[in-house]
């Protein structure tokens, strides 16, 4: 799925490799933004998941407003920290300005249609507004709700609700917080603070897997009187040749806003984040990290970044079966986004003699549930012409077979490769 996106004059694509955009005010955080009074600096986000354009708002100070109804009989709808699935035909605003969104080459085909913010639009957010300010100084937010992933046992949201219910007194929880695991359960800790506060992410480890859930905990302490917009946290995969400030592959809405911190409040909350399929691995050219925000209205946003590795389970099964097949392999080089991996491999000295090659170029590709595998023998003076063979797995099959099993279906290949 493409979704082509609008906002002022920036504009950007939603696909399988940039599935989330963040709109705001702010053109050094945001990949849709517009010098727009009523727009916060980060106002809303925008998504993809299971073939559906998402939208919910951040916190931001004037809303996100969406009418689907073309007849304007029915007022527009304000639109929460809780998603809200975009269709075509309606209209869409971040605080006065008209968001577009465009899907392209799909069954269901359309836009929606960008207009100024209409007078009745205009008095709505003023009113929301002058609530919003009401209860953003009683300081009373509403909690948000844990995911299913999360309620299931051992999560640590239902680790901290257990833990809440068995400890009913003592310390500030702050505002709708929980009781965060202690660091004997969850070792790996990083922070980063400011004078407004400090914000610690907190995990059971360090290494990740293909399509694994990172489960931890966010702690923002609070050091002054500030009022909080949202915290979120970010899976960024940086990559020497990406983006300059790193590719996001998912984002947690922790907690939506606005309320009014006061000092020396703790707030704990569990988050979850989803690993893509097919990862680019940890090395030289290729680092991945959590990045924690607590965004602030009016002041220094706080941020914390978690340096953390990932592995690409697929591409080492089929490593080591090259290996057990007495193949030697080069290093493999990840592309920006994953998803495809290049490298070389060298078939043992005896075949080197006997066949003149020094080596075999390997290309492996995801394309959707498959594993593209391709090897080249380039020219030589046995071979006039670059000889290739190209194969799927079925992402499914790969992960339950042996090493065993994966190496005798990549002998057979080679052995197409290697004949005269």
């Amino acid at each position: 799925m493409t979704v082509k996106l609008t906002l002022g004059t920036s504009n950007a694509e939603l696909g399988p490799h940039n599935p989330r955009v963040l709109l705001g005010r702010d053109e050094t955080k945001c990949e849709l933004w517009v010098h727009d009074n009523s727009v916060s600096r980060r106002h809303a986000e925008i998504y993809l998941q299971n073939g559906q354009t998402y939208i919910r708002d951040l916190g931001s100070s004037n809303g996100v407003w969406v009418d689907n109804n073309p007849y304007d009989e029915i007022p527009p709808v304000r639109v929460g920290g809780e998603p809200i699935a975009i269709q075509p035909h309606w209209k869409v605003w971040v605080g006065h300005a008209p968001v577009g969104v465009e899907w392209v080459n799909e069954a269901t085909q359309g836009a929606t249609v960008m207009v100024a913010a209409p007078p009745n639009v205009k008095e709505m957010i003023a009113a929301a507004r002058a609530q919003m300010e009401q209860q953003t100084a009683l300081n009373a937010p509403a909690p948000v709700a844990p995911t299913p992933a999360q309620a299931q046992a051992g999560s640590p949201a239902a680790h901290a609700e257990a833990k809440a219910a068995s400890s009913m007194s003592g310390g500030s929880l702050g505002v709708g917080g929980t009781v965060a695991p202690t660091p004997a359960e969850l070792t790996y800790r990083r922070q980063g603070s400011n004078n407004n506060g400090t914000l610690l992410i907190a995990l059971p480890g360090d290494t990740f897997n293909n399509e694994d859930t990172i489960s931890g905990y966010l702690e923002f302490t609070a050091t002054d009187r500030e009022r909080v917009a949202s915290i979120f946290i970010e899976l960024i995969e940086r990559h020497k040749k990406g983006p300059r400030r790193g590719h996001v592959w998912d984002r947690c809405l922790v907690r939506q806003g606005p309320w009014r911190t006061k000092k020396d409040d703790v707030l704990s909350m569990p988050f979850e984040l989803r690993v893509p399929s097919g990862p680019s691995i940890s090395g030289p050219s290729c680092h991945w990290e959590l990045r924690g925000y607590v965004d602030i209205a009016w002041a220094i946003d706080i941020e914390a970044k978690c340096p953390i590795n990932m592995r690409n389970t697929d591409i080492e099964k089929i490593r080591d079966a090259l290996g057990a097949l007495d193949y030697r392999m080069g290093m493999l080089e990840s592309k920006p986004l994953g998803q495809k991996f290049i490298g070389k491999f060298n078939p043992p000295a005896h075949q080197q003699r006997e066949l003149n090659i020094t080596d075999v170029n390997l290309d492996i590709e995801y394309l959707g549930t498959n594993l593209k595998i391709t090897m080249v023998v380039e020219k030589s003076r046995l071979f006039h012409f670059d000889k290739k063979v190209e194969f799927v797995f079925d992402i499914a099959k790969l992960r339950a077979a042996s090493r065993d099993e994966v190496g005798q279906y990549l002998q057979t290949e080679i052995n197409k490769l290697m004949v005269k």
